[in-house]
């Protein structure tokens, strides 16, 4: 199993600081944060010409693309909005196969007011369906993570399963379901045979969310971890702090050291 980070932590830094940190403290690879105005300048403006710099930098560099973290949704009531935001994506997977990332995250979104879950999860489901025809023209794999409406692995991978095509898996934010009430063995269960990567930070819970470092919190990762060593995961882990309150220089450290603490 590999880890990266999530440009959340240095949103500021350009490429080059961005691939640095990750060789100057041991990360197998980086999750550029799109559609969030970083510095790291990979998205949807970024030109073909530069797409193939980036994939030759990361490659020279000998870190990874483990995904490219998105902000499409699709349970949202309005077909047109959801083909809109189908459309979007569909861009974005061009672009993550262009710099060679194999993974492309995505939310199902809030169920809104009037929709029924169920109705929501076959908008939801639909989208995935349209993404993945998509993907399938390019190595690229789209991921349904276990957040908002569909933070339940329950939830999230029986969305996964109605869409039906193998380029739509999931992301497990081992957190989100872990705090709606899900065991780590319950969301095993549902997401083993679909998790293709990981989002991963601690926490306090009680009250809502109280941020710790890896090990200080309650989110018991190493259990999650030890589900995934028995299948030889082979994905990555990847570190999601959104403007964290520790440097990097403390943060990256502890947490890669945390983790891999915990492989059996």
């Amino acid at each position: 199993m590999k880890f990266s980070f999530m440009t959340w932590v240095c949103p500021d830094y350009d490429l080059n600081q961005v691939i640095t940190a990750a060789i100057r403290y041991g990360y197998d690879g980086v999750e550029p944060r799109a559609e969030a105005d970083q510095a790291h300048g990979i998205d949807l403006k970024t030109t073909k010409k530069k797409r193939s710099e980036i994939k030759q930098q990361f490659t020279d560099a000998g870190v990874e693309l483990s995904c490219i973290a998105t902000s499409r949704q699709y349970s949202m009531a309005d077909a047109a909005e959801r083909t809109k935001s189908v459309e979007l994506t569909k861009k974005f997977i061009d672009l993550a196969a262009d710099v060679g990332c194999p993974f492309l995250r995505v939310f199902g979104g809030p169920i809104p007011e009037g929709v029924e879950k169920e109705e929501c999860k076959q908008y939801v489901a639909e989208a995935l369906r349209a993404c993945g025809e998509h993907a399938a023209q390019t190595p690229v794999t789209v991921c349904l993570e276990t957040h908002d409406s569909f933070s339940l692995a329950r939830d999230a991978a029986e969305t996964v399963r109605m869409a039906d095509h193998e380029r739509v898996k999931i992301l497990w934010d081992v957190a989100h379901p872990f705090r709606q009430g899900e065991t780590i063995a319950e969301s095993w269960g549902y997401v083993k045979d679909l998790v293709r990567h990981l989002h991963v930070h601690d926490a306090m819970l009680g009250g809502g969310w109280d941020a710790r470092l890896m090990g200080d919190g309650e989110i018991p990762h190493e259990e999650a971890i030890r589900h995934l060593a028995s299948i030889n995961f082979q994905g990555h882990l990847s570190g999601e702090w959104i403007n964290p309150q520790w440097s990097l220089e403390e943060l990256l450290p502890h947490e890669l050291r945390v983790l891999r603490s915990y492989v059996p």
